[in-house]
């Protein structure tokens, strides 16, 4: 139960943190036995995607280090110096072994290129390393900008096995509106630690774009991705063989894809370490009168977080985060680490941290498990 809140104006954004009576900010480890959140406004730097933001993607190496543009080995409090290298799209934890790898993400004018970099040290240093890529059944090979991080497989035959999300784009040009219906997302793979990598049978709808995914304890693959066409919620499917194709695709009811007349959103998603069970947690702004404008960026507000407790079949509750908004990214901590119990989320030149009390407005998480029949 809290006992206190107390509100913190920090750069001119609102930091609110839920803490003890005695008013002191949990620091690293925050147990979910109440509700917590912290954001602020640290470090914005401009990256050619977002003005005044964040440079985007972050992701919890496995000691439990954060990895930005820079590194926290506190769970978020303090940072390290920008590390050039570090920051953007492309990076894979392989679990295995506990390197992080940074593939070359590609872009729009641009195909990804056959290197990448890899790091023994949660990022602090990096070496160069020439890499295999395989294009897809089409002959494409796709980008991985714009996307979340990849993961390692943990389950089934294709236990250790390396899976991003990735998309690709015809004739690799993002600016003409007309190839929007053929653009399509996709995925890579790699059973050897990241030097050869493989593509995915397509998407099995056209359109799609940026994309996320997570492995459920059963070593199904969820897949979640925007959508150019613009239904208006996010299209979803599965892959049962480790990332190789993709089936049962559907569009979400619940989850949104950006505001409406907008061709979508980035996404963040994420699963969270909890007794075993399929929790997952999206990140979307949410706002139901977009502008009217299919470029225009100006309904991307309301950065707001859902939780399902059911590998994403439901998400039975969700949570205003900030009333800024843009692309948006997740990573989960780690147990018994300084990152245990902890979310982070970037947006738009806030990084927020935060726990699953906070999400479920402080009630027991037990209670939106799906009932047994």
């Amino acid at each position: 139960m809290i006992k206190c809140i107390k509100y913190i104006l920090v750069s001119s954004l609102v930091s609110l943190s839920l803490i003890s009576c005695e008013n002191e900010k949990p620091s690293g480890n925050v147990t979910t036995s109440r509700e917590f959140i912290d954001i602020d406004e640290v470090f914005p730097i401009y990256n050619g995607n977002m003005a005044n933001g964040w440079t985007g993607d972050i992701m919890v190496a496995m000691d439990g280090s954060l990895l930005a543009d820079r590194i926290s080995v506190d769970g978020g409090v303090t940072w390290s110096a920008r590390i050039p290298l570090l920051g953007g799209a492309g990076r894979v934890l392989d679990e295995t072994t506990g390197d992080i790898l940074k593939l070359d993400p590609g872009g729009a004018g641009r195909k990804p290129e056959n290197f990448m970099y890899r790091s023994k040290d949660s990022g602090f240093t990096w070496v160069k390393e020439e890499i295999v890529r395989h294009p897809d059944i089409n002959g494409w090979l796709p980008i991985i900008s714009g996307c979340e991080e990849g993961i390692t497989l943990r389950h089934g035959k294709h236990k250790g096995r390396l899976l991003a999300p990735a998309r690709v784009l015809i004739d690799y040009n993002a600016s003409n509106d007309s190839l929007l219906p053929y653009h399509y997302s996709s995925a890579i793979y790699s059973d050897d630690g990241g030097k050869t990598w493989f593509t995915s049978k397509p998407y099995p709808v056209a359109g799609t774009g940026e994309a996320a995914l997570v492995e459920l304890s059963d070593g199904t693959v969820y897949y979640n991705s925007r959508n150019h066409n613009r239904p208006g919620n996010r299209d979803i499917a599965f892959s049962y063989d480790g990332g190789e194709t993709w089936v049962d695709q559907y569009i979400d009811p619940v989850l949104p894809d950006g505001p409406p007349n907008v061709y979508g959103n980035k996404a963040g998603l994420v699963r969270l370490e909890i007794e075993g069970y399929d929790i997952l947690v999206f990140s979307m702004t949410d706002n139901p009168y977009g502008p009217t404008a299919i470029h225009s960026t100006a309904g991307r507000i309301n950065i707001t977080v859902w939780a399902s407790f059911d590998g994403g079949k439901t998400w039975p509750v969700k949570r205003l985060v900030s009333p800024h908004g843009g692309y948006s990214h997740l990573a989960a901590g780690r147990p018994k680490t300084p990152s245990d119990g902890l979310i982070f989320l970037t947006t738009d030149g806030i990084f927020a941290r935060f726990n699953l009390d906070w999400i479920t407005y402080g009630r027991d998480w037990h209670l939106f498990l799906p009932k047994k029949p």
